[in-house]
């Protein structure tokens, strides 16, 4: 459900396609194209686009990153670790990846009124049962009608997109110090082993090791 940029910060690392295994530095997979990748046990930055940003978007090919631009945002990466974390850092840094891969800045692009209402309506009621007609009728929309435009402006279904919001919430809950299972259940999963499944079906990972290996920056409330 996004498009990926990744980027080893230790040499190369292995991405395993459908048809094929590449070995390179840096990586930029559209969304919808299933990969995974070895990297040795190096460190390695991922960035996740939503299908909901311009950035998704111009990621609508696989491209493979030369050494230069992987160097140049290796030490971007450096400066920023290094530094005291905060928002312009962070955004200095998030710049020099999307110039050196000729991307224009993240915006959304939704443009319908509707949709961005629904859009708010689902993020303020994770934790509940929504349904499809729920949310439609929010926003005065007959249910077939609302699950067109939404597909259509959002790029995924509604059922896909409120399970992905769910998931990030998880996440969002956890980094502040939550457990998985309060977390889970938070955001609407009937339970840490239902959220398990979910997470293990999208990224490939268990929760739990996505937690252990990975580092955190908390860079502004969102």
């Amino acid at each position: 459900s996004a498009a990926h940029i990744i980027i080893s910060l230790e040499g190369n690392m292995e991405v395993s396609l459908s048809d094929k295994t590449i070995l390179c530095e840096g990586i930029l997979i559209p969304s919808g194209m299933f990969h995974t990748a070895n990297t040795y046990g190096k460190r390695v930055l991922v960035f996740l686009f939503d299908k909901t940003t311009t950035v998704s978007n111009q990621i609508d090919v696989l491209k493979i990153m030369n050494n230069d631009t992987a160097n140049k945002i290796r030490k971007a990466f450096m400066e920023f670790e290094s530094s005291e974390i905060s928002t312009s850092s962070y955004q200095a840094f998030l710049q020099c990846v999307f110039e050196s891969n000729e991307i224009q800045d993240n915006t959304t692009i939704i443009t319908d009124e509707r949709i961005q209402k629904s859009m708010v309506y689902i993020q303020s009621r994770l934790h509940e049962k929504l349904t499809c007609r729920e949310v439609a009728d929010h926003v005065f929309l007959s249910t077939g009608r609302f699950s067109h435009l939404f597909k259509e402006q959002v790029g995924m279904t509604f059922a896909a997109y409120l399970i992905y919001q769910r998931v990030i919430q998880v996440y969002t809950d956890i980094i502040n110090g939550n457990s998985i299972t309060n977390a889970a259940l938070d955001a609407g999963f009937s339970s840490s082993a239902h959220f398990a499944e979910v997470n293990k079906r999208l990224f490939g990972l268990s929760a739990t090791g996505v937690i252990k290996e990975l580092q955190f920056y908390k860079i502004a409330e969102i």
